[in-house]
């Protein structure tokens, strides 16, 4: 049973309804003043009864504010369940149930009914009616169901793309559980943003006209489905790395490097540009392009490791210095196992984070591991070349290059098929930033080099092994390092630069070619039109102001073999 007071004032009638038991009897003591704040009235409603006294509940109104019910006062706050979503698989759904409460008037709620201003307060109110917005920060990566509320329509999860949006608008009511879906399209991290509108007229709100009482947001990470193939690649990545490393090894002369020793200065800037140039490079690059966190991370991984071989295979082709090149590998092998630990722990900070109180962790130990793995590997070969040279070269005719050439097919092609995330759907920035890494580390050593007035092989060779990177062995560092949700996104910028540094080769041999065509065209041209001339001298005798003839024979020579030479004779 309950008991309705009601009070007749000059702004309308109050209308208060309590729960009340029958044994009790009560009565309700309504005492009103009017401020003059924008016209606004405060209310106080006492309950008194024979045994106890109700604590006095104060209500603070404006005036009609329209199709909202409540005054601007009051706070909200939404409640979510999950509250974050940590691994969402691509391609499947998840509803997040969630309500709206007020913090100031708990269970209390007023309602504009009448033009009047008359209020109702009731326990709780069954019919308060707010409108939200639901907005996904990335619809590409996660996008939100929607559906008729009035029919509640159940979708057909065969066909579910016309039903994706990125915002959804939604009728709610106080202290009642309502709930959202989404749908994850590709990995990536998202933010689902659920705003308290201070109107209820959705058309209003589709243009903009509005403000937002409160705001909860839901962060969202999504992971691809765990697949036995993923381990075998990123098992095939670590051994085709270290096999790279072995036959680095077996071809490097001691000798050579002897040899090589003798030119410093060319080495001290292949280690300059290698592992002072290249992370900072890659960093200036992560802090000036919008990229995710986990993908600056992969970005400064890959900078901090150089070699990999492919450099070395750039300088055989291009006929540059390959004593320099092999000892650019030799240091790169030796020096990495501190750089590149240094380098991840210093700027690896800014990409790579725990959710725990935001604590940072740099998984420096397991690099090192990895990059320790390529280490022995190249020592191992150095070793079997400098004792027992035939056994190298029949280690890198019959195993190594076979294995290589193998491996390399079946990186185009199933590699590509099991990473197929990486191209389905394509990150601009990422691939801008694996094209931008090695193509600006080669022009800056190789202007470093002319700087310091190195010959043009030295040149080439510094710059070639500058721009290698050791993508494998970054690629499997961090595979079997991070966790999935933080290691596919930070695997993006190995895989692209794998493909990335061959392209950047081939452009710069299709140049070099189409420049050595120009000039033997032009060369060819100069030739067409050589004219031999000879000159006979003759004594010019001042003082009689004599001048013996002097002929100058030109000679005109046609294309035609059968053609006849003429002669013409001029006195100069």
């Amino acid at each position: 049973m309950s008991t309705a007071v009601t009070s007749s004032t000059k702004a309308g009638t109050l209308s208060v309804i309590q729960p009340q038991d029958d044994s009790i009897t009560s009565t309700a003591k309504i005492t009103k003043k009017t401020t003059s704040h924008n016209t606004s009235t405060m209310t106080n409603v006492t309950y008194e009864d024979e045994k106890h006294t109700i604590p006095t509940i104060t209500f603070h109104s404006i005036p009609n504010q329209g199709d909202f019910p409540f005054t601007g006062n009051e706070t909200f706050q939404f409640f979510f369940n999950p509250s974050s979503i940590n691994a969402l698989l691509v391609d499947s759904n998840i509803t997040v149930n969630f309500n709206c409460t007020s913090n100031i008037i708990p269970h209390q709620y007023i309602h504009d009914n009448t033009s009047n201003n008359t209020y109702h307060v009731s326990n709780p109110s069954p019919s308060t009616r707010l409108l939200v917005t639901i907005t996904s920060s990335n619809a590409d990566i996660a996008a939100l169901v929607s559906y008729n509320e009035e029919k509640k329509d159940v979708l057909d999860t065969s066909d579910i793309s016309p039903h994706l949006k990125g915002q959804i608008f939604m009728h709610i009511n106080l202290n009642e559980e309502h709930n959202f879906t989404i749908h994850a399209l590709r990995l990536g991290y998202v933010t689902m943003s659920v705003s308290l509108l201070n109107t209820n007229n959705e058309e209003m709100a589709k243009v903009g006209a509005y403000k937002t009482l409160a705001q909860g947001e839901v962060p969202l990470t999504i992971i691809r489905v765990p697949k036995p193939a993923d381990f075998v690649f990123d098992c095939s990545a670590a051994a085709i790395a270290i096999l790279i490393s072995f036959g680095i090894g077996c071809v490097t002369d001691t000798e050579s490097l002897k040899r090589q020793m003798k030119y410093p200065v060319s080495l001290v800037i292949g280690f300059c540009c290698q592992f002072l140039l290249m992370p900072v490079l890659a960093f200036g690059i992560a802090m000036l392009l919008p990229l995710e966190e986990n993908i600056c991370f992969g970005l400064l991984c890959v900078a901090c490791v150089p070699g990999g071989g492919l450099g070395h295979v750039a300088v055989i082709i291009t006929q540059a210095d390959l004593p320099l090149s092999l000892a650019m590998n030799l240091i790169s092998i030796v020096a990495m196992l501190g750089t590149a630990p240094l380098w991840i722990f210093v700027l690896g900070q800014y990409f790579q984070q725990t959710s725990e109180a935001n604590s940072k962790i740099i998984p420096i130990y397991n690099f090192e591991i990895w990059l320790a793995s390529t280490f022995f590997a190249y020592t191992a070969g150095l070793v079997i070349n400098r004792f027992i040279p035939g056994v190298a070269d029949a280690l890198l005719t019959w195993i190594i290059k076979p294995m290589l050439l193998l491996a390399t097919i079946l990186y185009i092609t199933l590699g590509v098929y099991i990473n197929m995330y990486v191209f389905d759907k394509i990150v601009e920035n990422a691939v801008l930033a694996a094209i931008l890494l090695p193509l600006c580390g080669f022009f800056v050593a190789y202007t470093l080099a002319k700087i310091f007035r190195q010959n043009s092989k030295f040149c080439t060779s510094v710059a070639l092994e500058t721009s290698s990177l050791n993508c494998l062995i970054v690629l499997a560092a961090i595979r079997f390092t991070l966790e999935k949700k933080d290691a596919d996104p930070a695997s993006t910028i190995p895989i692209w630069v794998m493909f990335t540094i061959p392209g950047m080769y081939v452009l710069l041999a299709i140049l070099k070619c189409i420049k050595k065509n120009i000039n033997g065209f032009l060369e060819s041209r100069k030739q067409q039109k050589f004219r031999h001339f000879s000159i006979a001298s003759g004594i010019v005798n001042q003082a009689n102001m004599a001048a013996l003839s002097a002929p100058l024979f030109v000679t005109e020579v046609t294309e035609d073999d059968q053609a006849s030479v003429s002669e013409k004779i001029t006195v100069l």
